[in-house]
């Protein structure tokens, strides 16, 4: 037979809020047998009309709700000044903390997780009405107190109240003043710390800290004091034989009328069987057991949660699935003990791949995933695929046992390759076969335009590796032109890729590549001798003042050692060329991550001779003491800013005042992508030194460009 209900409570009303009809039909259906009586809302906005109306003793309301979830509509409810003291009981199917304490934070006093048992609500109804209640009686008493006892005593009257009140309680409670000092508790606070009275009087309750919260969570904790009054929550706490337990706590701050404050209380139950059982519960349905990795449920949760928080962001996630290539025949041959090891390490190899914000599952067997939930472009989620193989083809050493496997890993973007979990997850796999099929240690797309151009992009990678060494790269050079004299002293060297089947393939195409492989040290070595040889050449032609530009990507600055500056130095040296007819053209980014090694490096070749030129400048950040510092010589408007210099003031002014900051610096300017005589002569007008562009000539081969200097020294 249900309980019926003190006649304290009886006709008290709840307003039960949810947007599934059949729920609560339920709810109302047993409440009633209580004795409660009982209204219905089934959204967030329904709810805040019905409580302002009839103002309910105590208001059920679920979590997940179309339009107002429950966290708003409670925080709304506790903004009307008229139903604020209402008690609010969470209902969700909710477990993570995370989603506890933001309803904590809305104003919610408990949580009912569903499915519900029908004792257990009862119970919690009961026990937030008998708490309002208390409240209530004690908000009274303190009205009577104020009038028969002195202002001395009041406070201390008060507390002796409070402590006949919850002597018999099996709750846990302790009063403290206003410098949070213990003066009172009662006899299950004893019972549950350990301590008596005599030891905790005049101390601050934090010499119960466990030490497992933070400076944040106490920090909180006082914040919502002060602003609300009152805190609610669960804390783990240290008893006197030094084991940790778990309260389920509320303080509230103890004012008098005027709203001066006299000190706090604080209400708890010992939650910490419950607390470990939940736990093991929780862990045992949400994490392998043997790498200690989410399992396929959790991943599951994690994936479909992921999914919608990105789905209302527009934004994309990648779903990485990875299967070990040789798996079975590790367990055949070294046994199932082994087998495990291989798996736990494995599973602390991907994780070691990836970032806090990712998630890293085993799914069963061999079979493990990746949720990258923060990805840029294909070339991020690239990236850490390929850190993943490079990391599992490293050797396992198992039990004595040298061991070394691959794996083959599937890729699916959400939304463009699926709008649900369960699709997402499936093309994955179909993923991950065809990188199997392919001979396994290495990944594949599941989306075909992705597929070919992740394709496109490992067969450039594998074709680069073999370019230099069979010859296909050539170095083309564009003329500079003197804008005041139309004279050409000066040429850019940009490589081009000849590639035997895909023909010509621009720096733009490549050059990223060259960089992430770290080929383009030898490449760009390739480039400066070949622009060195040349430039050699063509100082025989004309006037011992000709230059050649290179471009030196980040890179290489940032490579370990000198080897690099020293073997340009020797090779000029041995060309019989003068530093002062190379020019080294560095972006302005390199300065924004200048440091003593690079600064170094740069002097060297200043100190050879070689001159300096900030290329593409005025599209990044570079600090303009640097210009000084590192002794530079050029600087080099953007393309970008001289394609609008006829139609757009803006970057008009932008390159006048580039002209003029260089020339009170001491340094020339060169214009690029001058295309039309309009704008060479904006920028002669402009006091620019030199220009380049189509308007005077492509890059061209250097056989040609020799040819144009031998007919007419080239005058444009």
């Amino acid at each position: 037979m249900m309980e019926m209900l003190d006649s304290a409570f009886q006709n008290k009303t709840i307003l039960i809020v949810d947007d599934t009809p059949a729920n609560l039909g339920v709810m109302m259906h047993y409440l009633e047998d209580f004795g409660f009586e009982v209204l219905l809302a089934q959204d967030g906005e329904e709810a805040l009309q019905r409580a302002q109306f009839v103002h309910p003793d105590l208001i059920l309301l679920d979590v997940m709700m179309p339009g107002l979830d429950g966290f708003e509509t409670c925080r709304r409810l506790k903004a009307i000044a008229a139903v604020k003291e209402i008690p609010v009981i969470f209902m969700t199917a909710l477990t993570d903390t995370k989603g506890k304490v933001e309803g904590f934070d809305a104003g919610g006093v408990d949580y009912i997780t569903k499915p519900f048992q029908i004792e257990e609500v009862f119970a919690r109804i009961k026990t937030h009405l008998r708490l309002r209640l208390m409240h209530r009686q004690l908000h009274l008493q303190n009205i009577r107190l104020q009038d028969e006892i002195a202002e001395r005593k009041r406070l201390n009257e008060m507390m002796r109240i409070a402590a006949m009140v919850y002597e018999n309680s099996g709750e846990g409670m302790l009063v403290t003043d206003v410098d949070n000092r213990i003066v009172s508790i009662n006899p299950a606070f004893a019972k549950i710390t350990g301590y008596d009275l005599a030891e905790v009087l005049g101390k601050d309750p934090n010499f119960l800290s466990s030490g497992r919260h933070d400076k944040d969570f106490y920090g909180a904790m006082w914040g919502a004091l002060g602003t609300n009054g009152y805190w609610r929550g669960e804390l783990w706490d240290r008893r006197k034989d030094g084991e940790i337990h778990a309260k389920s706590m509320i303080i509230n701050t103890l004012k008098s009328e005027d709203g001066a404050l006299h000190g706090y209380v604080g209400l708890f139950s010992d939650i910490t069987d419950k607390k470990k059982s939940e736990e093991m519960i929780w862990r045992q349905a949400n994490f392998d057991e043997l790498t200690g990795l989410p399992n396929r449920r959790m991943f599951g949760d994690r994936l479909a949660q992921e999914a919608k928080n990105k789905h209302r962001a527009g934004l994309s996630l990648a779903l990485l699935f990875i299967d070990l290539d040789s798996f079975k025949g590790i367990n055949d041959t070294l046994g199932h003990s082994a087998g495990d090891q291989l798996l736990v390490q494995t599973g602390l190899r991907i994780t070691a791949c990836t970032r806090e914000s990712d998630t890293v599952a085993r799914l069963g067997g061999d079979e493990f995933t990746v949720l990258l939930t923060q990805i840029h472009n294909s070339n991020h989620v690239e990236r850490i695929a390929q850190v993943i193989l490079d990391s599992l083809a490293q050797p396992f050493i198992l039990g004595g046992s040298i061991v070394y496997v691959s794996a083959s890993i599937g890729i699916a973007l959400y939304p463009a390759d699926a709008t649900d979990t369960a699709h997402l997850l499936n093309n994955s796999d179909q993923a991950m076969y065809v990188a199997k099929s392919e001979g396994g240690n290495r990944f594949s797309y599941f989306t075909p335009s992705l597929q070919v151009a992740a394709q496109t992009r490992r067969h450039l990678i594998t074709d680069l590796h073999s370019a230099l060494d069979t010859g296909q790269f050539r170095v083309y050079f564009q003329p500079i032109v003197e804008l005041a004299t139309s004279r050409v002293h000066k040429a850019e060297a940009l490589v081009r890729w000849q590639h035997p089947v895909r023909g010509i393939i621009g720096p733009v195409d490549f050059i990223p590549l060259a960089e992430e492989t770290g080929l383009i040290v030898d490449i760009g070595d390739w480039v400066f001798r070949e622009s060195a040889r040349w430039a050699k050449r063509w100082t025989e032609l004309r006037a011992s003042g000709f230059q050649v530009s290179v471009n030196i990507s980040p890179v290489q600055f940032k490579k370990e050692g000198d080897e690099q500056e020293q073997a340009w130095l020797d090779y000029l040296a041995e060309v019989g060329l003068s530093g002062a007819n190379i020019v080294l053209e560095i972006t302005e980014g390199l300065l924004l991550d200048i440091n003593a090694k690079i600064a170094d490096k740069l002097h060297r070749y200043r100190g050879a001779g070689i001159q300096m030129a900030i290329d593409d400048f005025g599209t990044g950040y570079s600090s303009l003491s640097y210009l000084k510092k590192l002794d530079i010589d050029y600087l080099k408007i953007d393309r970008s800013f001289v394609s609008n210099l006829a139609t757009d003031p803006d970057d008009m002014a932008l390159s006048e005042a580039i002209i003029v900051m260089a020339h009170k610096l001491g340094l020339k300017v060169i214009a690029e992508g001058v295309e039309t005589e309009e704008q060479r002569h904006l920028l002669a007008a402009a006091g620019c030194d030199y220009a380049q562009g189509y308007l005077f000539s492509k890059p061209i081969a250097p056989e040609q460009f020799e040819r144009l200097l031998q007919n007419g020294g080239f005058h444009v």
